[in-house]
Parts: structure tokens; C-alpha cells; sequence
């Protein structure tokens, strides 16, 4: 988050994930897909770990707040729920109204984040 904005870094590994980035199927057709849960990738699986960097590096500037969070979370989450969340509390209290939150609407999945906010000096 940076300042009134929000945008999204990473991306989901997963089958319908793939088919909203080839233009198949919307966003919103992707919250309701019966195959959504399909992963293409995960951490810790197999042998070997491929971590996925982006080619540019993200310049953070002070007061950006990261928020790190699985699936169990945002989707079940609008991201300017999130925003709002965040911008209205400090992290470990933002961290425990999103969990309220999620919890709140059935998280039938597990539910993990972790929010960073950068101080004015540029350091979390």
C-alpha cells in the first residue's frame, strides 16, 4: 500500500489463477470457480525450491505498508477492506481485525499475514 493505493505483487499459483492471467475467465468468475483450489505451486513441495523474484526490484518509499497474506485471507477479503483495515489500525491490531474478519465469514481456509509499515525514515 502506498498512500490512497493498493496493489497486488504476487500472484496466485493456481489453476484458475492461470486461467485469469491467459484472460479465460474474470477475476470474478475466478472467486467462485469449483476448481479453484487446484495449486500449480507451493512452497516447500518437492525436492527442489524455486523461489519466484520479480525481474524488476520494488522501490519502497516511507510510509508504504506491506501487507504479506495467503489466500485463506484475501480471498475471502476485498482489498479495500484490507486497505481500510490496515490504514486504520496499527500492524498487530490490523493483523488481528483482518483475522477477526476472515474468521467471521466462515475462513475455511488457514489464515496468515503479517503487516509491515515502513516509518518515515524508510525502515520498518
Amino acid at each position: 500500500m502506498r498512500g490512497a493505493n493498493i496493489s497486488r505483487l504476487t500472484h496466485d499459483h493456481s489453476y484458475v489463477g492461470r486461467l485469469v492471467e491467459n484472460g479465460v475467465i474474470s477475476a470474478e468468475e475466478a472467486e467462485i470457480h469449483p476448481q479453484r483450489h487446484i495449486l500449480t505451486a507451493a512452497l516447500g513441495a518437492g525436492a527442489e525450491l524455486w523461489p519466484e523474484t520479480s525481474q524488476l526490484p520494488i522501490e519502497l518509499q516511507p510510509g508504504d505498508v506491506l501487507v504479506l497474506c495467503t489466500d485463506g485471507l484475501w480471498s475471502l477479503l476485498s482489498e479495500s477492506e484490507i486497505q481500510s483495515v490496515v490504514a486504520g489500525h496499527e500492524p498487530p491490531e490490523a493483523c488481528r481485525a483482518l483475522i477477526k474478519m476472515t474468521k467471521d465469514r466462515g475462513g475455511p481456509d488457514n489464515i496468515t499475514v503479517q503487516v509491515i509499515r515502513l516509518s518515515e525514515g524508510g525502515t520498518p
